[in-house]
């Protein structure tokens, strides 16, 4: 393998088993890779409680789904104390293709091209949790320049950076039975982001939002966090012109 890809893939590999190890509460890992034609595959296997209910468990969340958002953010963990919450976070982001499937979900990143979603599986992962990670030969992509995006200097440490940003796909705020983006959902995203000195939210797929919504997260949240950057992508002009028009208030 290239040395970035190695790389990518170790870094990969030691998260998510130690995670398995760490928070799975199984007993048993099992551990593929399979070498495709132009890509390698890792795949993580552990015969745990699965990864969204041991977040819908911890955070007393109503739905598993939920889970997925909460883990998708970064900074999270249910062992505050010996991890950074960072892994998972970045492990999907460094891979061509990454998807963990649990407790009858699936939350799937692709990078090229950009793809994100959560899906309801009928052949659902009813114990355990399976994780798969792919990324090609051929790719060019660096572990670091993928920790300096979402890192930044850090105030306490000059020289040093820190994990400081982080981008949420809105859509998976959305629980099955809600038709639109509403306040409810905007401080589902909220949970944490406190944590953060920059925020994207990406509204890829969302075709509008509510009020509610918008002052949730840019007059509320923005007033009580006024050293918190708050940015926005793939917002579409309905969805734009809602967000336009709450700033100004927060301004």
């Amino acid at each position: 393998l290239n040395e970035n890809v190695s790389y990518i893939c170790n870094y990969g590999f030691t998260e998510i088993f130690n995670n398995a190890i760490d928070h799975s509460e199984g007993n048993r890992v099992i551990v593929q890779t399979e070498w495709k034609e132009d890509a390698v595959e890792i795949v993580i296997i552990d015969n745990g409680i699965g990864i969204f209910k041991k977040i819908k468990t911890t955070l007393d969340l109503e739905d598993e789904r939920e889970a997925v958002l909460q883990l998708s953010k970064g900074k999270f963990t249910t062992e505050p104390k010996n991890h950074t919450g960072e892994g998972i976070f970045f492990t999907s982001r460094c891979f061509d293709e990454f998807f963990i499937l649990a407790n009858g979900l699936r939350y799937y990143k692709c990078n090229e091209p950009d793809d994100w979603f959560v899906e309801r599986r009928k052949d659902k992962q009813e114990k355990g949790t399976y994780v798969s990670m792919q990324i090609r030969f051929d790719s060019k992509r660096r572990a670091k320049q993928i920790f300096d995006e979402y890192s930044k200097l850090d105030p306490n440490n000059p020289g040093a950076k820190k994990f400081d940003k982080t981008h949420i796909l809105v859509t998976l705020s959305k629980l099955e039975e809600e038709r639109y983006i509403s306040r409810s959902q905007a401080k589902r995203i909220l949970v944490g982001l406190e944590k953060f000195r920059e925020i994207i939210l990406d509204f890829k797929d969302i075709t509008t939002v509510g009020q509610g919504f918008v002052d949730e997260i840019f007059r509320v949240f923005k007033n009580e966090h006024p050293e918190t950057l708050i940015k926005y992508c793939n917002a579409n002009k309905d969805v734009e012109f809602m967000i336009k028009r709450g700033i100004p208030t927060s301004e």
